[in-house]
């Protein structure tokens, strides 16, 4: 008969779970592999009402976090297009390239909200012409708005 105890885990492990599970092993398991080698510490009460406060924070942040992006969404889907003029040649090509604080700074004049340059997915533009932007916000939340590129007569 072997006696299971409760640990706790700090980093992935193939067989037992990712950071954060609390599994049941075998007492030898835990105290010659787990606990020596820092991939898991032993689970107490006071170290389970830890980890279950810390997970509820964890998940008030992540709820706060997805409201303000849905938020952002709504804001961002309201844009048609966003229009920015560049300097062109007579092949239509553009002098140098749309930069992404360009594109940010259209974004905050139009929605108000600041946008990360790493939210930005900005396809290679080369000539004038209508391109496909991507923003983004997280792994579900993608947001594709038109950017019209125009030259700039002087």
């Amino acid at each position: 008969m072997t006696k299971k105890i409760t640990v706790i885990l700090k980093k992935n492990l193939v067989n037992l779970g990712s950071v954060g599970n609390i599994v049941k092993v075998s007492s030898g398991y835990a105290f010659n592999y787990l606990i020596p080698y820092d991939f898991a510490y032993l689970a107490t009460a006071g170290r389970l009402k830890h980890y279950t406060m810390f997970l509820n924070i964890k998940q008030k942040k992540l709820k706060e976090i997805k409201g303000k992006f849905q938020i952002l969404a709504q804001k961002l889907n309201q844009i048609a297009k966003i229009s920015v003029k560049k300097k062109v040649g007579n092949t239509n090509q553009i002098f140098g390239s749309i930069s992404d604080k360009e594109i940010i700074s259209n974004i905050l004049y139009l929605t108000g909200e600041k946008l990360d340059k790493k939210n930005l997915y900005i396809p290679n533009i080369k000539k004038i012409g209508i391109y496909n932007l991507d923003i983004i916000l997280t792994n579900e939340m993608r947001i594709c708005i038109k950017l019209q590129v125009f030259p700039a007569f002087i």
